[in-house]
């Protein structure tokens, strides 16, 4: 029996790292990970986030374009616009000059109608019209009234006192020999009205705000004898033991309260002399 040849045991191997360069291990961890989430990327995908950024470059650049584009065109607008609005400015100022200029012309007229009709005639009924409808401001000692709603922290309800409390502390103040009255800042006239829209008070369609401060000029003394003893007096001091809202009055030495708004005549007319009067009877 002839002898077969001998079987070298380094040819497979040498065989394998002729076909094979890579360990077959290595291999399949490289396959794994470029499997897995977040793992390389295979070389034909990596032209991607380059393509998006040149197209955002050219969107970018294109739209610059355009906004430069339209900047250049409305310039001449926007210069007319300017030119217009500094020609109405210039209107405005010379119109108020004008006014003002005007304002102290009547000012003239009024102080020389005034002399030439003296202190003693129109002009000092006028005055005493003007102190009895509280038009004008006025100044002395008197009572300062302080009133507040329950705070949240006692539990009760916020709205206690009411717009009818308010008007029945003021007509007591005014039947007290009250001279002038001021609530919250808002001078009280033979026309004034005190109403209530929600929880605020309001004193000629204007609010007033808590604690509301109701100021009245007279004598002290003699205001507080006969207030003590009124309808509103009693009342307020049952809501401050019931409700514990505040209630205080202070007799002040001065107290500075601002004219009133002058109402507006709906009837009133001037009387003529030649006008005859009506037969009564």
């Amino acid at each position: 029996m002839a002898d077969q040849p001998s079987r070298n045991p380094v040819a497979p191997l040498l065989s394998a790292l002729d076909h094979e360069h890579l360990d077959p291990g290595y291999a399949e961890a490289a396959e794994r990970k470029r499997a897995a989430p977040g793992g390389p990327r295979p070389p034909g995908r990596s032209r991607g986030p380059v393509v998006l950024l040149v197209i955002g470059c050219l969107i970018a650049g294109l739209v610059l374009g355009v906004a430069a584009f339209r900047t250049d065109s409305n310039e001449p607008r926007a210069e007319n616009t300017r030119a217009a609005l500094l020609q109405d400015i210039e209107a405005a100022q010379e119109r108020q000059s004008q006014l003002a200029v005007s304002a102290t012309e009547l000012a003239e007229q009024l102080r020389a109608s005034q002399s030439a009709a003296g202190a003693a005639g129109p002009v000092a009924e006028v005055t005493a019209l003007e102190n009895q409808g509280q038009l004008t401001p006025v100044t002395g000692p008197g009572l300062r009234i302080t009133l507040d709603q329950p705070s949240a922290e006692q539990g009760q309800n916020r709205s206690v006192i009411l717009d009818r409390d308010v008007q029945l502390l003021v007509n007591d103040l005014w039947a007290a020999g009250a001279e002038a009255i001021a609530i919250g800042g808002v001078r009280l006239n033979t026309r004034s009205a005190i109403r209530q829209a929600g929880g605020a008070i309001l004193v000629d369609n204007r609010p007033v705000f808590w604690p509301l401060s109701v100021e009245a000029i007279g004598d002290p003394s003699a205001m507080q004898v006969k207030f003590i003893s009124s309808p509103s007096y009693g009342r307020f001091s049952s809501f401050a033991q019931l409700y514990g809202i505040e209630f205080d009055r202070s007799a002040q030495e001065s107290l500075s309260l601002p004219g009133g708004t002058a109402p507006d005549l709906l009837h009133a007319q001037p009387a003529t002399t030649s006008a005859t009067p009506a037969p009564t009877g």
